[in-house]
């Protein structure tokens, strides 16, 4: 099946069943379906009212596809630091004021692919990608986006859940410093603490000691947590609990810290889907990735996002360096110039 020509689509890497293709026409609902798969697409705000994306067939794809196509030609445009400059300046002032802990201010580079290439064939790109990563997309005819994140938000096989907290970043050479730089330990266990705690009244929850993983291009602290539920919740039930986490959100994590997040984020143009859960249900068992380490579509024009934790410790010239550090990791994901 040629992904290229696909006007519409919905894919999804599954930890036990690989790489998972929808195909439409897709039914729209505001609840899942009572049997049969479904994805799980919404925004980062959680404001899409019919989320749940019906495909007409599923199809399972080969582990090893063919080869991605040749490398389009993108021009990209220089991100400006000024709007995310300002946008620093109030998170550190609303920090020292004891108002945040934390928040995550996520920024696009814009730019467009020549044709005769298609953003589309992004998709085949992700496909290719490590194999510790979860390619995942959805696109229509005009717009789409897809990604290759290292990061899931929760997997629920009954009362049984199993999530991670993956904050605190840096370049694999660097370890031996990153394994004590405390700004980088104190934004993951800031996140770590909050999902603890989130889960917690839920049931008996068991976490890992907090450890590094390597994704070749970037290392992460992570900690995996495991949730045994005393009563059976829906997907949306825990996907509400836990998004944003505060590798993306704010901490603490209110209505009017989240209502200031979402403002940061308009103005840095921040591509609604960025950071948003996207999933996948079937037979009871659902599995949903967090959406980032993606690129977004309409038309020829591109834009990848990135964001970065701020907490008291931040610099501004640390974290915009951080930011073109991931989107060079994204870029080279993708096997782009």
């Amino acid at each position: 099946m040629d992904i290229k020509t696909l006007t519409s689509g919905a894919l999804i890497k599954y930890p036990s069943r690989g790489l998972l293709l929808g195909t439409g026409p897709f039914r729209e609902s505001a609840e899942p379906p009572d049997s049969g798969p479904a994805f799980y697409i919404d925004t980062f705000r959680l404001d899409d009212p019919r989320p749940w994306k019906i495909p007409a067939a599923l199809h399972a794809l080969p582990a090893e596809g063919n080869p991605p196509p040749p490398a389009p030609e993108i021009r990209w445009a220089e991100p400006s630091p000024d709007a995310y400059a300002q946008v620093f300046a109030e998170m550190m002032e609303q920090i020292a004021a004891g108002q945040l802990m934390k928040s995550v201010p996520a920024i696009p580079q814009f730019g467009e692919m020549l044709l005769p290439h298609t953003p589309r064939e992004l998709i085949l790109r992700a496909i290719s990608s490590s194999p510790s990563h979860y390619p995942y997309a959805w696109w229509t005819e005009r717009e789409g986006f897809c990604g290759i994140t290292p990061e899931t938000l929760f997997h629920q096989q009954g009362r049984s859940l199993e999530t991670m907290a993956l904050a605190g970043t840096a370049r694999p050479e660097d370890e031996g410093v990153f394994i004590n730089d405390d700004k980088e330990i104190r934004e993951h266990e800031i996140v770590a603490g909050s999902i603890l705690s989130r889960l917690s009244p839920f049931g008996s929850v068991t976490r890992t000691a907090r450890s590094v993983l390597n994704l070749g291009t970037l290392i992460h602290f992570v900690t995996y947590l495991t949730l045994e539920s005393d009563e059976q919740h829906t997907p949306a039930h825990w996907i509400r609990l836990l998004h944003p986490t505060p590798a993306l959100g704010s901490q603490p994590r209110t209505e009017n810290t989240l209502a200031q997040l979402d403002d940061w984020r308009s103005r840095l143009r921040c591509p609604l889907h960025f950071g948003a859960p996207f999933g996948f249900l079937e037979d009871g068992d659902f599995f949903c990735l967090v959406g980032i380490r993606s690129l977004y579509w309409q038309g020829q024009r591109l834009a990848l996002c990135t964001g970065g934790g701020v907490v008291a410790s931040s610099t501004l010239t640390h974290e915009w360096r951080e930011l073109k550090l991931k989107r060079d990791t994204v870029r080279r994901s993708f096997h782009l110039p």
